[in-house]
């Protein structure tokens, strides 16, 4: 069975598209959906589903942690980690065929790729 891993290659490429993630989880009202899970009642900042990327720091932001003004800052920080991780865990498999996200033709490769498998 082979591997195939559609990484970023690009650091910046990879820097850019994360913050513009976010902010677009920002515009899509990633303040105002916490605010409603929080007065729900039933969840806790250390649940799994309230601890992960955005939602953490929204929440602790939300608690009085920090000011919200640096929810973006912290929210990307946070994402970039856990794209460093990600990317870690991707490098430890041997013989992965990797395609670069940021290739203008990569969903066409991994097409490519996948059509050769079949």
């Amino acid at each position: 069975a082979a591997l195939l891993s559609l990484e970023p290659t690009d650091r910046a490429w990879l820097h850019e598209r994360i913050a513009d993630r976010f902010d677009a989880m920002l515009s899509a009202g990633l303040i105002a959906e916490v605010q409603a899970l929080r007065a729900r009642g039933d969840l806790a900042a250390d649940l799994p589903s309230m601890r992960c990327v955005g939602y953490r720091q929204t929440w602790e932001a939300l608690d009085g942690a920090w000011p919200i003004t640096e929810l973006r800052e912290r929210g990307i920080a946070a994402t970039r980690q856990l794209a460093k991780r990600q990317m870690t865990w991707l490098r430890s498999m041997p013989g992965r065929r990797v395609i670069a996200a940021e290739a203008p033709d990569a969903i066409a490769q991994v097409l490519r790729q996948v059509a050769a498998l079949a």
